[in-house]
């Protein structure tokens, strides 16, 4: 029977090359295949977990005072956090590997743990051995399986009672007989399997009415897009004297920065113990930060398409997802290439390449400059930046992930968009045919008789930091406009009113007002007890450079379980426990949980070691130039010193690069 194609290409991902597992040497680094087979093994001998399946197997990471603690010549003792699945039970375990033994067991019942690999393939086999499936396929010209690509759709909650206790798919399919490298091009619409994993039968079937499948090429290799532009001459980075980057195991010092990275299977890249070199001094700046949730809610009320509500995240995994990186195009070939090491639901290791790449670059821009005119005189730097780069694909999406460090002390978080848009089988041809408002009142008519869906796309991220340490503050610089009296010959100005929370919870307002805000503001974690110079207190600010503010009810489903969208930003005290805004099962949750649950406590977060939590976003409105496939759309955030040196940090750069 059929096994969808997209699940054969992340399961070929998979496979090793030329990857050499070697020993771990800091307390933050992933696991290692042998470290995953050593938890296997451990709770296979375990009774209450021998025949589980194994969901996640990650680091358990040590208590962060060990880790701040820890130096090269300190024993690493490690442990693995295992999430399993026994029937309708959740298992969570952690396993010392030293001692190869269970040290934490805890049963979860009423949640449902991410999908697998296995799970997607299962599904859509399951979907076409239907007989009723295979019938209303039979009916649109569809007989042979083999020109078909089924996808496995997560159902969401939506409260349905029939739902309740069921782990749901919604298998739809794709036409692939032209298909070449567009699986999504030719979707045969209003025709969906409603498939139960764990009973592993088809609930329902549902077809409500035949649309016929567009007709024109949407592939997009050379030949398929026809005449092409002439031939460029070239465009490339290039290291001609080798890198700055100095990489030990996880370890990056570059410039005045050193950190740790990782991959995991759910939150993809984890940027760890960022410091900055102050002539000699290490400083920390970041202690942890990661993607901790992506949603991506469709807005089409038809049955294909309502439960189109994705926690990318939490329901499939960035990290599982991964894909191998292409040298030349998604990163420059000097780039430092590295592997990582996932599980299976066998909880055996799975070695995949190029899963994240490490450059620097010339950006074509200063770092700063001055030209003064009236002495004739110039004095600027080349701006280069460091760039740790993923790359996922989450159906139909591509997304790069990116964290950007630069001599100036700032990182930068950047998420860039690509791939193919979701495609709606319709009726109407053109903008004038009798269907198209009807066909048309949820996206954009693209082709022929496809309609691309609108939808959200919104990231949340996890910052722990700890600006000079990890005891700090959270502040609002509020800019207020003042009246100005009449002898004076300006109206008006504006002051900043600075605050500092006291209690953990949303922050109201946000960098550009809304929400209830007094105007704009400025966002700092500050250090209340570190000054630079001058007598400031030394801190981090936090930019958005992207805003997508949820514009459904509040109480629908998708945004109950999404409620960390209610506000931009959120700060919480550090709980290594608190890992994700929407919960740790999101898979077919229901109401509220996660983030805004934990910042109920109102738990002191001034002169604590605080997290900040925020949201960047976009409203997707589809077009024509989407087609056939899209061209890249960023979206960043940036976190930047303010206060925290005494100067320019970049301004020590030298003029020329090494001959």
């Amino acid at each position: 029977m059929l096994i969808a194609r997209s699940v054969l290409c992340a399961a070929a991902s998979l496979v090793a090359l030329n990857l050499q597992a070697a020993a771990q040497t800091h307390p933050m680094d992933a696991l290692t295949a042998d470290e995953i087979r050593t938890a296997t093994a451990v709770l296979k001998t375990d009774g209450r977990t021998k025949d589980a399946l194994y969901q996640l197997i990650t680091l358990n990471e040590p208590p962060k005072p060990e880790v701040i603690a820890w130096r090269p010549e300190t024993p690493l003792k490690r442990a693995a956090r295992v999430t399993a699945v026994n029937g309708k039970s959740i298992i969570e375990a952690v396993v010392d590997l030293g001692e190869k033994k269970v040290t934490q067991h805890a049963t979860r019942q009423g949640v449902e743990a991410p999908i697998t690999l296995n799970e997607f393939t299962n599904g859509v086999n399951i979907a076409l051995e239907n007989a009723e499936f295979l019938s209303a396929l039979k009916k649109r010209g569809f007989t042979d399986p083999n020109r078909l690509y089924c996808a496995p759709f997560s159902a969401g909650n939506y409260g349905i009672k029939a739902h309740e206790g069921k782990r749901l798919l919604k298998v739809g399919c794709f036409d692939t007989s032209r298909s070449t490298n567009n699986l999504f091009g030719w979707p045969i619409e209003r025709l969906y399997a409603l498939v139960e994993l764990r009973e592993k039968k088809v609930l329902q079937v549902v077809d409500y009415g035949v649309v016929p499948v567009a007709a024109q090429e949407m592939n997009f290799t050379e030949s398929a897009i026809g005449t092409l532009r002439p031939v460029e001459n070239p465009t490339v980075l290039a290291q001609p004297k080798g890198s700055n980057i100095k990489l030990k195991g996880n370890e990056v010092t570059w410039g005045n920065w050193r950190f740790h990275i990782r991959m995991e299977s759910r939150q993809g890249t984890v940027i760890s113990l960022a410091r900055w070199n102050s002539g000699g001094q290490e400083r920390s700046v970041l202690y942890q930060g990661y993607m901790s949730e992506m949603f991506v809610p469709y807005m089409d009320a038809d049955y294909g398409w309502y439960s189109r509500t994705y926690f990318d995240m939490g329901e499939y995994g960035l990290g599982l997802l991964a894909s191998p990186l292409k040298a030349g195009i998604d990163c420059p070939t000097y780039a430092t290439f590295l592997a990582s090491t996932m599980n299976d639901d066998k909880g055996a290791p799975d070695e995949r390449p190029n899963s994240i790449c490490i450059f620097e670059r010339n950006t074509g821009d200063p770092a700063w400059r001055h030209y003064e005119i009236t002495n004739q005189t110039y004095e600027g730097r080349p701006g280069v930046e460091l760039v740790v780069r993923m790359a996922a694909q989450l159906g139909n999406y591509d997304y790069l992930i990116d964290w950007v460090f630069n001599h100036a002390g700032e990182i930068e978080g950047r998420i860039g968009a690509t791939g193919i848009d979701a495609l709606k089988g319709v009726l109407a041809k053109t903008m004038r045919d009798a269907t198209a408002k009807d066909d048309t009142r949820f996206g954009t008519l693209v082709a022929p008789r496809l309609v691309a869906v609108q939808h959200d796309h919104y990231f949340n991220y996890r910052l722990d930091l700890d600006v000079d340490g990890p005891v700090n503050s959270f502040q609002k610089d509020i800019y207020r406009a003042v009246s100005l009296p009449p002898s004076s010959p300006r109206r008006s100005i504006y002051t900043v009113s600075p605050q500092v929370l006291e209690k953990e919870g949303a922050v109201k307002g946000g960098t550009h007002g809304g929400h209830g805000s007094a105007g704009p503001m400025k966002l700092r974690v500050i250090n209340e007890a570190q000054m630079n110079g001058v007598g400031n207190n030394v801190s981090y600010e936090i930019v958005h450079a992207n805003h997508g503010n949820l514009i459904i009810d509040p109480k629908d489903s998708p945004a109950q379980r999404s409620a960390f969208l209610q506000s931009d930003v959120w700060v919480t005290p550090y709980d290594p426990n608190e890992r994700f805004a929407g919960g740790d099962y999101v898979f077919a949750s229901s109401g509220i949980q996660g983030l805004p649950v934990w910042a109920k406590k109102k738990r002191s977060v001034r002169n604590q070691d605080v997290v900040v939590w925020f949201n960047i976003g976009m409203h997707h409105l589809t077009r024509a130039e989407d087609l056939p496939v899209m061209p890249m759309v960023w979206h960043s955030f940036k976190i930047r010193p303010f206060n925290f040196h005494n100067r320019n940090p970049a301004v020590d750069l030298r003029t020329e690069f090494a001959k």
